[in-house]
């Protein structure tokens, strides 16, 4: 039973398209005969001809929407906000940079704290006195802030003398500024101050 209705509707296509090129304007005399021709024995295309011919005339009765006011400069401000997207990953990438160049930085000087003050906690004598004494532990952690300033002196020193540090510190402010400006750039107004 599927096959006859498959068969009807393929049948039935070539006169869609010619109804449709009817009411565009598209059609050739020929094809208009046969279609009218059609027409005369077939309920079906007769029905779709009718709603077809009254969307077209109830079209061609109403002018053209017009758009809303404001609507050119609402879509203008869209499109400068889709433009402006890009800037947001250039402020992302510098703020991703800096904070990867300070967590170089801190995370091995904490690494070592911590591995510092593991390795004198796996010694027993050291946990023991560490527990009997407050003063002990004071000089522990003594030695641990002077172990830390030690490093971090070891650090800092050199880098004063280094031109690439001072190069490599003066490209890091150049980078924040200009992530300052972008965000500042991208974002409403008010939103970063």
């Amino acid at each position: 039973m599927a096959e006859p209705k498959e068969a009807e509707a393929v049948n039935h296509k070539p006169f869609q398209t010619a109804m449709q090129a009817v009411l565009d304007g598209t059609v050739t005399p020929a094809e208009r005969r046969d279609l009218e021709a059609h027409l005369l024995g077939c309920g079906a295309c007769q029905s779709e001809w009718v709603a077809l011919s009254e969307v077209h005339r109830l079209f061609k009765a109403e002018p053209p929407a017009a758009p809303r006011r404001g609507f050119s400069g609402r879509f203008q401000a869209r499109l400068a906000q889709r433009r402006s997207r890009p800037r947001l990953l250039g402020g992302a990438v510098a703020l991703g940079l800096g904070a990867v160049g300070l967590a170089a930085l801190v995370v091995p000087l904490g690494l070592g704290a911590l591995y510092a003050a593991w390795r004198v906690a796996q010694q027993p004598a050291t946990t023991l006195a560490l527990y009997a004494s407050a003063a002990a532990a004071r000089s522990v952690l003594e030695t641990l802030l002077t172990a830390l300033f030690i490093a971090a002196r070891s650090l800092v020193e050199p880098a004063l003398t280094n031109p690439l540090a001072w190069l490599a510190a003066l490209a890091a402010l150049v980078l924040t500024g200009v992530w300052l400006y972008l965000m500042r750039t991208v974002l409403p107004e008010g939103r970063l101050r």
